[in-house]
């Protein structure tokens, strides 16, 4: 079967939906599939035209499109079409709902006769992650081109919650079928001593709110704040915001994976402090290694961390969100407990349960 997946971003970009394509781009590709992955030639900030135009890349032919019209994440180009019509693909999977291509690729669905499946990954960000223009738009798009979603043959929804969104803007039921992201089995050696680190490891975005968990730390005593990942342009001005304050923060930039391992099995907490995740794979990342989390808002990241299981649940204040994390860190039979939840959750969620069922789609 062509397989021909069309995403914003795709390796070396780094983050969750990247992760998610990758892992079954890569799947499918090593199940006999030809499997190939259009994105745009750009990165998350600037960089038009900084990658190779194509590449294979583990099996999996990589091809990215000029940028003609870019915004935030967005990003559109004319070149679709005429790359789509020469691969001739007997499937699509399209990424993240909003974005143009998922119109693009509707209406050259009903010309080539392809089938296609949109997989949203739940973009349903609160306004005060990202601003009235990107709010603006998203409302228009979801209230003037929601019947786009019927130009679908299968809508993938990350969680229950995201499926329930998609149901009330009008798609029928049996079109919509939950499957979780998921994770790699880690071969660590587990450990009970660890060292009083709250960690946060992901992007450092303004959708994080890490700004909430910086300020949180101001309550802290005794325990070091520690953030890795990819800078998109915020950690200055969180850095001096702590120095400022004398709250003591480490910041490691984008660490490897042998890193990312060695973190969450020091670290004595996990921290997640978005007002909305899609999903919030992180989290799961933490529950392999036994690590709890605490987590605020709504979305995803109550799936993916629930709490009381693997979580706790703090109010989006600074000094609420410091309480949860105190009584992790301090009590011991609560974090005990929630460790034993985090990991048998993150069990639930190994790829080499999920990947599977994609190839069912696709069949």
């Amino acid at each position: 079967m062509r397989i021909v997946h069309v995403a914003p971003f795709y390796k070396p970009v780094i983050g969750g939906v990247e992760e998610v394509v990758q892992r079954i781009a890569e799947y499918t590709a090593a199940r006999g599939h030809e499997v190939h992955v259009i994105t745009y030639n750009r990165l998350r900030t600037g960089g038009k035209g900084a990658l190779p135009r194509e590449e294979w890349i583990n099996g999996v032919h990589v091809i990215r499109l000029k940028p003609n019209l870019t915004w935030s994440h967005g990003t559109y180009s004319r070149e679709l079409p005429e790359v789509l019509r020469k691969l001739k693909p007997d499937l699509v999977h399209v990424h993240v709902w909003r974005h143009p291509h998922v119109i693009q690729v509707a209406r050259l669905r009903r010309e080539m006769g392809f089938k296609a499946i949109l997989h949203g990954h739940a973009p349903f960000h609160k306004l005060n992650q990202v601003g009235p223009i990107t709010w603006t738009y998203y409302k228009l798009v979801d209230t003037t081109l929601r019947s786009i979603l019927k130009n679908y043959d299968t809508y993938i929804a990350l969680t229950k919650h995201e499926a329930e969104t998609i149901r009330r803007m009008g798609l029928e039921e049996d079109k919509i079928m939950v499957i979780p992201n998921g994770i790699n089995q880690d071969q660590c050696i587990l450990s009970n001593e660890r060292e009083d680190m709250v960690l946060y490891l992901g992007r450092i975005s303004k959708v994080k709110n890490i700004e909430l968990l910086v300020k949180a730390a101001k309550y802290i005593k005794h325990a070091q704040l520690v953030i890795a990942g990819p800078d998109e342009g915020l950690i200055n001005t969180i850095l001096q915001y702590a120095g400022k304050h004398n709250i003591e923060v480490k910041y490691l930039g984008a660490v490897s994976e042998e890193k990312k391992h060695e973190l969450y099995l020091k670290a004595k907490a996990y921290a997640l402090p978005s007002i909305y995740e899609p999903f919030g794979i992180t989290l799961l990342e933490a529950g392999i290694h036994a690590t709890p989390s605490v987590i605020t808002g709504n979305g995803g990241q109550v799936y993916a961390a629930p709490p009381g299981k693997a979580s706790l649940w703090a109010e989006p204040k600074p000094e609420k969100y410091a309480e949860a994390i105190i009584q992790l860190l301090t009590d011991q039979e609560l974090h005990r407990r929630l460790s034993q939840g985090a990991l048998q959750h993150a069990e639930q969620h190994l790829w080499s349960k999920i990947l599977p069922r994609y190839e069912e789609i696709y069949g």
